[in-house]
């Protein structure tokens, strides 16, 4: 039997896991009859349009409970498979006990980091790391998935009940044919960075790289995302050091706004996938990312962009000096870029593997809920 699939999330604020849901969900509803998103919006944005796939927005844990108990027990009695989140997911086996589970973690989490998760008894968002995590449910769990190699590989060795791990890579909707450069005419060179302005996403390194001497004259930083934490204390940071930066905001238009720039570069060392990357990409911009988390697994270290040393200022600093001084390069690494994108990195095959997973899914009989 084909399974009824619902996804559920809860967003705190814009970012790239949210398109990343809802392109899911529209692509896996081009390959499954039933998909259902429970969309729960605690001060983010509301969910994009994802036809076919049906969107129920709640705002509240009653809503939620509700809404998702209703979804996960069909009048029919087919089969449905939750694909939830580690926010989400030790509330989703509670209420959805006839469902199976499959969390989707989207970072890669260490044994001391301090996730945000839903008591699943009460609705509050609460603070716990992998290891106190409500185990006793979620080891009724038949499968995780981690958004990347790096992400899986952290799962297997800090979660201590995830029974089987697999990696699925977000897919990425990319333009259909290379959009026009709006790159201004300028000698420096253009540089932009997409993450919300929170500490574990270390702007401040790249700030100070380009306030070097050998580079602040030569190339502008201009960073896109919802204002964080640490806003006020980059903005200092850049005014102090005179730095070539501007925070631009979020941008609703991120891939046009993507073509007037030269490279895309990043710095954080926890990332779970890095769909910026791949962003760029679609726009044939090649991208300059640390050794670190799963940004290596996106980009290949002189073909579709580069890799730097995170522990080694010098070196980011070096690499930003390379793309200044071999323009050309940078435009073939971006055709490459794109081509890998086009490739590996498509919403379609996200979705394919998707499917086999939850099509492997069988109903969990109710007293293994218990």
């Amino acid at each position: 039997m084909i399974p009824h699939v619902v996804l559920t999330w809860v967003t705190t604020a814009r970012g790239g896991a949210e398109n990343s849901v809802v392109e899911l969900a529209g692509n896996l509803a081009r390959l499954v009859p039933d998909v259902d998103v429970v969309w729960w919006r605690q001060g983010g944005p509301t969910a994009g349009p994802c036809t076919p796939a049906r969107v129920h927005e709640v705002t509240d844990w009653d809503g939620y409970r509700a809404t998702l108990a209703r979804l996960s027990a069909p009048a029919n009695g087919d089969p449905v498979v939750v694909v939830s989140s580690h926010r989400t997911a030790a509330a989703d086996v509670l209420l959805a006990p006839r469902a199976r589970v499959i969390p989707v973690v989207r970072h890669v989490v260490n044994a001391d980091q301090v996730l945000r998760v839903i008591d699943p008894f009460d609705g509050t968002m609460v603070e716990r790391t992998i290891g106190t995590l409500p185990w006793e449910l979620l080891e009724a769990v038949p499968a995780w998935v981690g958004i990347s190699h790096a992400s899986s590989a952290a799962l297997r060795t800090h979660a201590p009940k995830a029974r089987y791990v697999t990696t699925i890579h977000n897919g990425v909707a990319i333009p259909a044919t290379v959009p026009a450069r709006t790159r201004p005419a300028t000698g420096r060179l253009l540089v932009t960075a997409v993450a919300r302005t929170v500490p574990w996403k270390r702007i401040d390194h790249l700030v100070r790289a380009v306030a070097d001497p050998r580079l602040s004259t030569a190339v502008r930083l201009d960073v896109y995302g919802e204002p964080g934490s640490h806003q006020p204390d980059l903005e200092a940071l850049a005014r102090a050091l005179a730095a070539p930066v501007r925070f631009m905001g979020y941008a609703d238009d991120l891939p046009a706004r993507l073509t007037g720039y030269d490279l895309l570069a990043t710095a954080s060392t926890q990332e779970g996938f890095g769909r910026a990357a791949i962003d760029a990409a679609g726009a044939a911009i090649p991208a300059l990312v640390p050794d670190a988390g799963a940004s290596p697994e996106l980009v290949i270290d002189g073909l579709t962009g580069m890799v730097y040393d995170p522990d080694d200022p010098g070196d980011l600093v070096a690499a930003l000096t390379d793309a200044l001084l071999d323009r050309g390069k940078l435009t073939e690494m971006g055709r490459a870029a794109r081509a890998l994108a086009e490739a590996w990195y498509t919403p379609g095959r996200c979705a394919a593997q998707y499917l086999t997973l939850v099509m492997g899914q069988q109903p969990r009989p109710l007293a293994a809920a218990r």
